[in-house]
């Protein structure tokens, strides 16, 4: 299941919010706009209502005057939008309407009065209209008059449908605008955080043992806790190692009386019996080590030590100079500078080096070692020129405590050794026929 992203999180939060409150003021405005348009076209109603009825006259017998004729040429044309119709409130029959409505009547509903809504004409394709209907009493004329203007709202709804337009246009470049600047503003948010991670990689990979820098108040508490976890880690650890040094420097002293015993009952004739004490000193000396080794480990995966490979090699490969140089052995090494190694200097060369001293030994010239980085990996291989391996015995060689030139002095650890050190550092160690046509051991590591 793929891990939730803080920062994905909190931009879709940012543009869910940004996308809603942009929808509701589009909303918002296009009403706003369209109540305006209304409010400016029922003022022009009224204004057209007033003129009306101040031509509107009767006669002394009652009857009306000439039709009025409005300011407005739109009231001629017909079907133009603009209308008026006089009706008669009483029972007096009155029929009066402008030439823009033809022979058609505007369906004024009875109980109608004030502003309101009506549908055209139909030669006007039912466009719908807003209408204006008052009554109103003329001298010398019994009973009211019902009087209607009305107007076309097609060009309010063509202009609401330009103005949404234009306000989709604005407002998306504006909500563009705004996710831009709600992802800086998470990206900076963040920063700390980033910050944070990368100062912790240094510490992974032993350039520092502390957090530092300046951080905000909200991750300041944090940093402070994680080097007070450092600080407490470190010391445990630094316990752990004194206390297994002093294990081993406490056993030093009951394994010297063993040799000593051993080397004893050699000279009174007792030569099996000391063979024996010999081995059982020498596997619990190997035991010593291995588990310091492991302590080393442990101390080394919390405290994100680092060793330089190259340093190493010279050194290993000066020493073994001197050793085998009277052999004609040649040792060719070749390691990148930089090139770095997550765990202890004294590992790293307790693992080659008895690689490298087993090359030597069963090489006929040359020794050929390599290191190179393959991602997060250190691979190192050491190839001889000697007679090799078989593919079983390279199995048997990796054995749990399958050792072979039992009797030759090395560097007191076994290649099974090498390869449980190797896995405890979550690497491995692999055997495999070299191109020089011997031995070739191939150490893969975590790269520092």
């Amino acid at each position: 299941m793929p891990r939730a992203s803080l920062q994905r999180r909190l931009l879709l939060g940012a543009i869910a919010w940004i996308l809603i409150a942009l929808v509701a003021t589009a909303v918002v405005l296009s009403l706003l706009f369209r109540g305006h348009l209304e409010d400016e076209l029922g003022r022009r109603l009224d204004a057209d209502f007033l003129q009306l009825v101040s031509q509107l006259d009767t006669g002394t017998d009652g009857e009306f005057a000439p039709d009025p004729r409005m300011s407005d040429p739109l009231y001629e044309r017909v079907f133009s939008g603009r209308y008026w119709q006089i009706d008669a409130a009483g029972d007096a029959p009155v029929d009066l309407r402008s030439r823009s409505l033809w022979d058609m009547h505007l369906p004024v509903p009875g109980q109608a009065t004030g502003l309101h809504r009506l549908d055209g004409p139909r030669g006007a394709r039912g466009a719908r209209l807003l209408a204006l209907t008052r009554e109103v009493t003329l001298p010398r004329r019994a009973g009211p008059l019902r009087l209607t203007v009305a107007a076309s709202l097609a060009p309010v709804e063509a202009a609401v449908v330009d103005f949404r337009g234009t306000l989709a246009w604005a407002l998306g470049a504006l909500a563009l605008g705004l996710i831009v600047a709600a992802g800086l503003q998470v990206g900076l948010g963040l920063a700390p955080l980033r910050r944070l991670r990368r100062e912790l990689g240094t510490i992974r990979r032993a350039e520092s043992a502390r957090l530092s820098g300046d951080y905000p108040g909200e991750v300041a508490p944090l940093v402070a806790d994680l080097n007070q976890v450092l600080t407490d880690n470190q010391a445990l650890i630094e316990r752990a190692r004194h206390q297994a040094g002093n294990l081993a420097h406490a056993l030093k002293t009951p394994l010297s009386v063993i040799r000593n015993e051993a080397d004893r009952l050699a000279q009174e004739g007792g030569e099996a019996r000391a063979a024996r004490l010999r081995a059982e000193a020498t596997a619990m000396q190997r035991q010593i080590e291995w588990h310091l080794a492991r302590t080393r480990i442990a101390a080394t995966q919390r405290a994100g030590v680092a060793a330089e490979v190259a340093p190493v090699l010279e050194r290993l490969t000066r020493t073994l100079q001197r050793l085998y140089g009277d052999r004609g052995r040649v040792i060719d090494t070749d390691a990148g500078h930089g090139l770095r190694f997550a765990g202890e200097t004294r590992d790293l060369e307790q693992m080659i080096g008895n690689l490298m001293d087993n090359a030597c030994k069963w090489a006929r010239g040359i020794v050929e070692v390599r290191a190179s980085v393959y991602g997060d990996r250190l691979q190192i291989c050491v190839d001889d020129d000697g007679p090799g391996l078989p593919a079983a015995r390279r199995e048997q060689a990796l054995d749990r405590g399958r050792r072979f030139d039992e009797d030759t002095p090395g560097w007191g650890l076994g290649l099974a050794i090498v390869a449980d050190l190797a896995r405890a550092y979550e690497g491995e160690l692999a055997l495999e026929r070299a191109a020089l046509g011997g031995l070739s051991a191939r150490l893969v590591l975590p790269a520092g």
